[in-house]
C-alpha cells in the first residue's frame, strides 16, 4: 500500500476516534458547578416583583442564572430524592421562593435565617412562587425573635372545605423503550381539595437528568422550555363522595382532566391512590404520554414516556 494511502487512512481513523471521543464527552459532560460561576445578588422582593410584573422579561433576566438570595425559612423538609427543600416567604409580599438544595447540604429548619445561591428555574404565576434549584447554603442562623413573633400572631382561619398542597411533589418520566431516557422533577406544585378539584404545575427546567447534555437537548430541542416553560394539569376526582379526607385510610381516586404542555391541551384520565394519615395525604399515580399528541418531536429518542407521580400533601 502506498505511503500516502496509509497516511490518509490513519488520519481518518484518528479523526473518527477523536470525534467519537469528543461526542462521548459532550453527551456525558457533568452538570453545572455553580461554585465556579459568578452569582447575581438580588433581593427576594425585587425578584418576586419582577416576575409578577413581566414574567417574560424577568425570565430573560434571571432564568438559568445563579442567584444569591436570603430570607427566613417558613417550611423545610426533604424531597423524594432525600435533599432539603425550603419555602421562603416574605411578610410584605404575597409570594414565596422554593429553594431545592443539592445533595450533602446541612439541614435547614423553620425560622432559620439563611443565605443561599442556586439556579433560577422559573416561576409559577398562580402561586407567585419562584423555584431555585441546585442550591448551596452559604449562611444559617436561628432567629428566635421571628419565632416568638409568629407564635403570638393571630392564626388565620382555615377554609371550611379541606384542602391540601405541596411544592415538592415528584414526577419522574422514563421511556418504555430506552431506560436511559429518564428524568425526575422534585419541585412539582400541586393542590387538592375535598371538593375533588386537583391541580399540578411544574417547570420543565426542574427536570434533572443523569447527564447535562440530555437536559440541554430536552429543554432546547424537544419541550422548548424558553417558549413553553411550564406544564400543568387541572382535573376532578370523579368518585370524590367515596373519599373521606378527614378519615385515615387508603382510597382509590378516579381522575379526569386536561394536561397542557408545549402549547397543547389534551384530555387525560388516570387512577390515583390516596393514603390519608393524620391530616396528610401521600398520593401516587401513573400516566402514559405520547409526545406527538403535544406536538413534541422526540422520535430520535422516544415516542412516548411513562410518568410516575408521587406527592405528599399537607393541609392548608
Amino acid at each position: 500500500m502506498k505511503a500516502w494511502i496509509k497516511f490518509t487512512l490513519g488520519f481518518i481513523v484518528i479523526g473518527i476516534i477523536a470525534g467519537a471521543g469528543f461526542a462521548w464527552w459532550v453527551y456525558h459532560k457533568p452538570h453545572r458547578n455553580i461554585n465556579n460561576e459568578i452569582a447575581v445578588n438580588v433581593e427576594v422582593n425585587a425578584l418576586l416583583d419582577a416576575f409578577k410584573q413581566n414574567e417574560k422579561t424577568a425570565s430573560t433576566q434571571y432564568n438559568d442564572k445563579v442567584l444569591v438570595l436570603s430570607g427566613i425559612v417558613k417550611e423545610a423538609s426533604k424531597n423524594e430524592a432525600g435533599n432539603w427543600v425550603a419555602t421562603i416567604e416574605n411578610s410584605t409580599h404575597n409570594g414565596s421562593i422554593t429553594v431545592a438544595f443539592g445533595a450533602l447540604q446541612d439541614s435547614v429548619q423553620p425560622f432559620d435565617s439563611i443565605a443561599y445561591k442556586g439556579i433560577c428555574a422559573g416561576y409559577f404565576p398562580e402561586d407567585n412562587n419562584i423555584v431555585i434549584n441546585e442550591a448551596v447554603l452559604l449562611f444559617k442562623a436561628k432567629t428566635g425573635t421571628t419565632k416568638m413573633a409568629l407564635a403570638t400572631a393571630t392564626p388565620l382561619q382555615k377554609d371550611t372545605i379541606l384542602s391540601f398542597s405541596t411544592k415538592k411533589g415528584s414526577i419522574k418520566f422514563i421511556s418504555p423503550t430506552d431506560p436511559d431516557v429518564s428524568a425526575i422533577n422534585n419541585e412539582v406544585s400541586s393542590k387538592i381539595s375535598a371538593t375533588g378539584e386537583l391541580r399540578f404545575s411544574l417547570l420543565f427546567k426542574g427536570f434533572q437528568f443523569k447527564y447535562a447534555e440530555m437536559q440541554t437537548h430536552f429543554n432546547e430541542e424537544y419541550v422548548e422550555s424558553e417558549k413553553y416553560p411550564r406544564a400543568s394539569f387541572t382535573g376532578l376526582i370523579q368518585n370524590i363522595k367515596s373519599i373521606d379526607f378527614a378519615k385515615d385510610g387508603v382510597y382509590s381516586a378516579n381522575i379526569v382532566g386536561t394536561l397542557t404542555m408545549h402549547g397543547v391541551t389534551k384530555p387525560v384520565k388516570t387512577t390515583a391512590t390516596l393514603n390519608i394519615r393524620k391530616g396528610k395525604i401521600a398520593a401516587t399515580a401513573a400516566l402514559h404520554v405520547l409526545m406527538a399528541d403535544f406536538n413534541i418531536d422526540a422520535s430520535a429518542v422516544t415516542e412516548k414516556v411513562d410518568l410516575e407521580i408521587s406527592c405528599n400533601y399537607t393541609q392548608l
